[in-house]
């Protein structure tokens, strides 16, 4: 598929750590094999998520969820490490703007590559090309192709 983009999918593999083991080759192969199929397949929706033709929602939800994990944890640092309550007010304005930057960035970046993956789809189902043969007297002599796209369009 032409223009499909895939953009930060989180696919992460864990480790696999066998000890004692008495297998062939091919045992020790269909086992790793069936392993890391498993993994790859409870992660696909990770993969389709952070497709830019439906607006990437993964990195939708992982900035938004930065923004609201920024709500709370600015707050606690002022408190933590600042002197005073006023410490306390500047970490939630601190957090208050991250949540709306990151909110308005995440929903703006989504609609963007929506629109870019509609963008690119257009122009191939717009244009068509159309070749015109001309016999030896000059006149056009419609291709076969031709004359099937007049049909449909007609």
């Amino acid at each position: 598929m032409a223009g499909l983009n895939i953009n930060d999918a989180p696919i992460q593999f864990n480790a696999i750590v066998l000890e004692d083991l008495h297998t062939s080759p091919e045992g020790l192969l269909n086992q790793l094999i069936s392993k890391y199929r498993g993994e790859a397949l409870r992660q696909v929706h990770k993969v389709v998520g952070s497709a830019d033709f439906i607006g990437n929602p993964v990195g939708l939800f992982n900035n938004i969820t930065a923004g609201v994990q920024d709500v709370f944890y600015e707050p606690y640092q002022g408190i933590v490490v600042g002197e005073g309550i006023q410490e306390l007010g500047v970490g939630l304005a601190k957090g208050a703007k991250s949540l709306v930057k990151k909110t308005v960035f995440s929903v703006s970046d989504s609609f963007s590559k929506v629109t870019g993956s509609v963008s690119k789809g257009i122009p191939s189902s717009i244009f068509v090309n159309v070749r015109i043969v001309v016999g030896n007297d000059g006149s056009p002599i419609p291709s076969e192709a031709t004359l099937k796209s007049c049909k449909k369009s007609t």
